[in-house]
């Protein structure tokens, strides 16, 4: 990190690099200004002392100063006549940190201002630092000591394993009913049906094949076959962990027999020769990598990296439903690939890396894993100015992450981390862990659920944007991902209700929102206006990361630990726990009623039954013990029932929710309308319209529906339909025109038409 002259402070004018722009800004020469809401502006910065100036003048509107997160003031930015103004300045920061201070435009003015204006006049700081460069000297800094094999890594001697206080189950949960159930069920019928296919799915030839030896396969398969295996034993696999089925069992053996078939003596398994997977091939044109996702000298960053955990992911399932073939075969690629350095050292370096990450960890902590699965991880994969700026809480780090275009798969990044603080305990790895988490939560996460990064995002997926009119941001990959992380956090801490609140959303708003009618595969995109993302039975990413989750959903229902049964989501279920039976019955979230049975082993003596309340709970969760009331728990926080429990025991409740609005601080601004965003306990709603296809109009800008009342009026004249609890016709307000042809109505995302939604729509007279 540079350093400056302690008495001379820099200016950044501004089009300078230390300054990010994000929203909807004119660029005018080297002028940068913005009349709408919520767009910001970031100047990264070091050093002791920083300064902001705008351009105020009769048109200035008030702009809100952000310093590292936390709001510092709040600037009136008219002036009579138009002049440079320092709107605030700090000193006594940290050294050797790397700052951020934020504008953002708060679409307010005084009564003397003709408009919202927010125009940069400039920055001044001792360190003006250019984020994105700054990292992408780093990235290629450790690159060349990973590559010079100089990296070092915490001995094994000093690990200090971190145990989980409760445990999701391998197994013993059965799905007995509702919208849970008919998302298994379905993702099993497709497993099925894919199992018929001679490639296990459907698709084009695919154009990125170049090996004249190598099965012709459709879509993503012939390219990235491994990951196809890894994707069907993942969800045969998966889903027989919760209930023995003779089609997918026999699957699951086909595949473990094709895979001990071709595996050499040495350990490499896959379709195509190694050096088509591993090696860098020269040409004319240089080092080159020949499929389109990928530049630099990375060849084949996708089979190398990405193909490779998913089919560790899909052998780990197989090992999980008791198949011994695949830890055998698991351990003897393992062994093959911790051998590899002269691939490995060009590992990290190539297009979307972080997709690589997982592996090794995750073999580590399997039955099958080894300490050099770890630390082939440690040495050739992790990036220490990563882990930094994750743990430094940089909200910049995942849209400058320089080892790709912004991309939802960096959040593998932070599973491997959490399985390294898991392994370790090394407190660099829970910093990250816990820095990252809220990066992602607080500034890349679409309220309803999905992170607001996806493959094609490019520079729409800045900290804050969450755009929806401009481009679609959310990702069933990254939901995904997103899911992942948080199922261990809610072992590590079972008594956060956050963390499960991630993972339901993820349930209801992707998963089951991916299927649609009549189509089998998931969708990839999850469009928050016009038109869905069609589901696709190729073998795309969105689809492997989808079937692999449904089938491992009923892990997450419930949790246990020595003294406790934490029930953490609503699903109808019976639950073989350590301590007896649980069979809960719900048809949640059509409604809210709840009964819980309990039946305990001879041997469980007392122990505590401990309900989530959720977060959108507007109101304490009240629990009745056959027909008694018994505990209460306010929202967030959880209702820990602890008894010497008798068979036939019954607890009762009634989950409070209905539809709730949040305002929408993302991009897509209008000028004077305001965007919400509606969920009803965990769904999120979309209102329907015919009019809203996601085509632009004359302005270039798409129609975005429009309701001519003010938010609570519409909340207090919101009614459900008599055969849908989850449908709320929108009201028609007195003296309003004539509203346009079709029903316009609030629905779970997942009863969206293909086209006509909205899920952000205008709300305001």
């Amino acid at each position: 990190m540079l350093t400056g002259d302690p008495l001379q402070l820099k200016t950044a004018a501004p089009d300078d690099g230390s300054i990010h722009y994000i929203g909807h800004w004119t660029c005018a020469g080297s002028r940068r200004f913005t009349d709408l809401a919520y767009q910001r502006c970031y100047f990264t910065f070091s050093g002791g002392k920083a300064e902001a100036w705008v351009a105020a003048g009769p048109d200035g509107g008030i702009c809100e100063v952000l310093l590292d997160g936390r709001k510092v003031t709040a600037a009136d930015c008219y002036a009579e006549e138009t002049r440079a103004v320092c709107i605030y300045q700090e000193e006594g920061l940290g050294e050797g940190v790397i700052h951020n201070l934020v504008l953002v435009n708060t679409g307010d003015r005084n009564a003397k201002s003709g408009g919202t204006l927010l125009e940069t006049a400039c920055f001044k700081a001792h360190n003006p630092v250019d984020y994105r460069a700054e990292l992408k000297r780093q990235y290629f800094t450790e690159y060349e000591i990973i590559r010079n094999n100089e990296k070092t890594w915490k001995p094994f001697e000093t690990w200090k394993p971190v145990p989980f206080r409760a445990l999701m189950p391998e197994r013993g949960v059965r799905l007995t009913g509702g919208i849970v159930r008919r998302l298994f069920d379905r993702n099993i019928a497709e497993i099925k049906y894919d199992l018929t296919l001679p490639y296990y799915c459907e698709g084009e030839p695919n154009e990125h094949v170049p090996e004249e030896d190598l099965r012709k396969l459709p879509g993503w398969s012939g390219w990235l076959s491994g990951s196809n295996e890894g994707r069907m034993l993942a969800g045969a696999a998966g889903s027989l962990r919760w209930e023995e089925d003779p089609v997918l069992r026999e699957g699951v053996s086909k595949i473990i027999g094709d895979i001990k078939a071709r595996m050499r003596d040495d350990g490499y398994h896959n379709y195509y020769p190694e050096e088509n997977s591993y090696a860098r091939v020269h040409t004319i044109e240089g080092w080159i990598d020949r499929t389109t996702w990928c530049r630099g000298d990375a060849e084949y960053s996708e089979r190398k990296n990405y193909d490779r955990v998913f089919w560790t992911r899909g052998l780990l399932a197989a090992m999980m439903a008791g198949d011994q073939d695949a830890g055998v075969l698991l351990r003897r690629f393992y062994d093959w690939f911790n051998r590899q350095e002269k691939y490995l050292v060009n590992m990290i370096r190539s297009a979307n890396s972080a997709n690589g990450k997982p592996g090794g960890p995750l073999v580590y902590l399997s039955p099958v894993g080894r300490a050099g699965d770890l630390i082939t991880s440690m040495r050739y994969l992790e990036e220490d100015f990563w882990i930094k700026a994750l743990g430094d809480g940089q909200p910049l780090a995942p849209v400058d992450y320089p080892g790709d275009r912004p991309h939802c798969y960096t959040l593998l990044s932070l599973e491997t981390i959490a399985d390294e603080y898991l392994a370790t305990g090394d407190e660099k790895y829970y910093k990250a862990l816990m820095g990252g988490w809220e990066i992602y939560h607080d500034y890349y996460k679409h309220t309803g659920g999905f992170i607001s990064i996806g493959e094609l995002s490019g520079p729409y997926c800045a900290p804050g944007s969450y755009y929806i009119s401009t481009h679609p941001t959310g990702e069933t990959c990254g939901q995904v991902f997103w899911a992942w992380i948080n199922q261990r956090l809610m072992q590590l801490y079972p008594r956060e209700e956050r963390y499960i609140a991630q993972v339901e959303e993820t349930l209801y708003n992707t998963l089951v929102c991916g299927k649609t009618e009549g189509k089998p595969g998931n969708a990839g995109y999850i469009p928050l206006q016009g038109k869905k993302g069609g589901a696709g039975n190729g073998n795309g990413c969105c689809q492997v990361s989808a079937c692999m989750a449904v089938a491992a959903m009923p892990q997450w229902i419930y949790m246990t630990s020595d003294t406790t049964v934490y029930v953490n989501l609503f699903a109808a279920s019976t639950f073989d726990s350590p301590f007896g039976k649980i069979t809960l019955e719900t048809d949640f979230p059509y409604s809210g009623e709840v009964a819980i049975t309990v039946d305990p082993l001879p041997r469980a003596g007392r122990f505590d039954v401990s309900i989530r309340v959720p977060y959108w709970a507007p109101e304490e969760l009240r629990v009745n013990v056959n027909g008694s009331f018994t505990g209460a728990g306010k929202p967030g926080e959880r209702v820990s029932l602890n008894r010497h429990w008798q068979t036939g025991d019954r607890l009762s409740f009634t989950l409070p929710y209905g539809p709730r609005l949040y305002k929408y601080t993302g991009a897509d601004q209008a000028p004077g309308k305001t965007r919400y965003t509606m969920l009803c306990g965990p769904v999120l709603m979309a209102l329907t319209d015919p009019l809203c296809t996601g085509d632009k109009g004359p302005d270039g800008s798409p129609y975005v529906p429009h309701i001519p009342m003010e938010p609570e009026d519409m909340l207090k004249n919101l009614r459900a339909a008599p055969d849908n609890p989850l449908r709320f016709p929108l009201p028609v307000p007195a003296g309003s025109p004539a509203k346009p042809s079709g029903e316009r109505a609030f629905v779970p995302y997942w009863e969206a038409p293909d086209q006509g939604f909205c899920c952000v729509p205008f709300i305001g007279k």
